[in-house]
């Protein structure tokens, strides 16, 4: 009796932890697929009350509108261009500066370490009115220049240089000795020995990357004026009627096809990050 009663209290909390879990995922899976949802309906089916999931009328013409309302293409490219960009520069600039932190350990290693970690804290709005007259100056007005180099430098490089300081830090310093002693110079050592133990971090660097130069709003509204120009969080509230009312079903459909590209960056790195992440609290 009393192991059949075991058994039904097992029951019954794994089936109070998969409720749980089910709760908690459509927390998350919810607006996902409202948004999908939406960008197939008529506007005023998404503006009825009580909601629908599923369209009445799927308007599979709202994706079409999507390209006719605004050279949407256009911007997208924009978008994965900067994208692309950041996590280039940012992989350049963090990588040598973490191993540079971690393993060479400079004179004032550590006041560096600070100092470039303080750019984690400095919000973008406290630096956007010098860095416009700072790209004014430079010629880089309605460029894509400022979202790929200011972004770069300032956001994505710092969190990125922690991220790659604490991963190298997780790897013997044996192993460039070892190379040092075969002749290798500490270019090579950081390519060809420590670069491929950590590439966890290296794949949570592209992610995080590609997440914030993808989603990143106030630049691009301070920097581009064009049209033709803009990225797509910029491009997403373009979409309005001829007296400013926003269409959201066409929001929707834009919105929905804007995810793909981190959607899909995570997709191949997600076995990597969260050991990554969790790496870069292994050492300090």
């Amino acid at each position: 009796m009393s192991r059949s009663r075991g058994n039904a209290q097992l029951a019954a909390k794994r089936g109070a932890n998969y409720l749980l879990l089910v709760v908690v995922a459509l927390l998350f899976v919810g607006p996902i697929l409202w948004m999908i949802s939406g960008s197939l309906k008529s506007l005023n089916e998404i503006l009825v009350f009580p909601p629908t999931i599923i369209p009445t009328d799927v308007r599979w013409e709202n994706y079409l509108k999507i390209f006719e309302l605004q050279p949407f293409a256009r911007q997208f490219g924009n978008s994965l261009v900067v994208m692309a960009s950041v996590c280039v520069l940012t992989l350049l600039l963090s990588v040598p500066a973490g191993y540079a932190l971690a393993k060479v350990r400079p004179v004032a290693s550590s006041l560096l370490f600070i100092v470039l970690l303080s750019g984690i804290f400095l919000p973008p709005e406290a630096t956007i009115i010098p860095l416009f007259r700072f790209a004014s100056t430079l010629g880089w007005l309605n460029t894509l220049w400022p979202l790929i180099v200011f972004t770069s430098v300032l956001t994505t490089t710092p969190i990125a240089t922690f991220i790659m300081r604490q991963a190298f830090l997780t790897v013997p310093d044996e192993f460039g000795e070892a190379a040092t002693i075969d002749g290798a110079s500490r270019l090579r050592t950081m390519l060809q020995v420590f670069m491929p133990l950590v590439r966890p971090s290296l794949a949570s660097v592209v992610v995080i990357s590609a997440w914030y130069s993808w989603n990143q709003f106030l630049e691009p509204l301070v920097f581009l004026q064009d049209a033709s120009m803009l990225t797509v969080p910029v491009a997403l509230t373009h979409f309005t009627d001829p007296y400013g009312g926003p269409l959201w079903n066409v929001q929707m459909a834009a919105t929905t096809l804007s995810v793909l590209p981190v959607l899909v960056v995570f997709m191949f790195a997600q076995r990597h990050v969260i050991a990554g992440l969790a790496a870069g609290g292994l050492k300090t």
